[in-house]
């Protein structure tokens, strides 16, 4: 149709079509991807057992402007961070392919109530940043929860949208 038809229109339209698909692949290509590695408990046989997670920046692209808060659940009760600990993180400028850390931490029964299978944990980790553009804000949100059988810990979903309505 159209060659014979409209050859104008048909030809503007696959160069209009050409640069949408051009200009999505350089949006997701030169952009920051920040995500999490690995979820994992560390100094369980302290006074303060830890969170640990690892997170990263996926992408060649730095991350800039990024604020990082993790939040612990157990049994449906968001945990206080203990004093002299904080649940999120100005991180600022996340290097790519570098991993970073942030510690959330349980007072000690909470700890062994979870590791015993008597109390579920859920873990919100949750990165709102930007790239090179600074005009574009980007968000992910993971939820995972620990699974004392297997002793690790699963994704249990997330999302691209950091609104209210999401967390």
């Amino acid at each position: 149709m159209c060659r014979r038809k409209r050859p104008t229109i048909c030809s503007a339209y696959a160069t209009w079509r050409t640069a949408e698909v051009t200009s999505l692949i350089f949006a997701v290509a030169y952009r920051p991807i920040l995500g999490v590695e690995k979820v994992g408990f560390d100094a369980v046989d302290s006074a303060m057992p830890a969170i640990k997670v690892d997170y990263r920046n996926f992408s060649q692209i730095a991350a800039r402007d990024a604020h990082v808060e993790v939040n612990a659940v157990v049994d449906g009760k968001a945990v206080m961070p203990p004093a002299g600990t904080t649940a999120a993180v100005e991180a600022g400028i996340l290097s790519p392919s570098v991993p970073h850390f942030f510690y959330a931490y349980l007072r000690p029964e909470l700890y062994q109530a979870v590791a015993a299978g008597k109390s579920n944990l859920q873990v919100q980790v949750k990165m709102i940043y930007r790239g090179p553009a600074h005009a574009t804000e980007y968000c992910y949100l993971e939820r995972v929860v620990y699974d004392f059988r297997a002793r690790v810990f699963n994704s249990a979903g997330g999302s691209d949208r950091c609104g209210s309505d999401q967390d």
